[in-house]
């Protein structure tokens, strides 16, 4: 009979203790992915200066900014800074340490 018990699994600890131990595993797997989102996507505001009788839209400017600076560069946008001087009728910006101006 010795030889029987040495072949037969112990099955002294239940099932459910085993269950517990894997579900955290496959929780934290589950999280390192990003959630799928569903719905509208997130609201991007449009932004607009006003003054002097004049109306600038600052997103465009932001785009502008950007879109003058990959003429000249072609490493991506890291930083960007941008100051809108409406008495100049200029932007002045800072992108990845490179200064430049732009006519508004």
């Amino acid at each position: 009979m010795s030889a029987k018990q040495a072949a037969e699994p112990d099955v002294s600890l239940p099932a459910a203790q085993d269950a517990p131990a894997a579900a955290p595993r496959r929780k934290t797997q589950k999280s390192a992915k990003a959630p799928v989102r569903r719905g509208r996507p997130p609201l991007s505001p449009e932004i607009y200066l006003e003054t002097g009788g004049r109306q600038y839209n600052v997103t465009d400017i932001v785009e502008r900014v950007k879109a003058d600076y990959r003429l000249t560069h072609k490493v991506g946008v890291q930083s960007c800074r941008i100051y809108i001087k409406p008495e100049d009728g200029a932007a002045y910006y800072v992108v990845n340490k490179v200064e430049g101006k732009l006519d508004l």
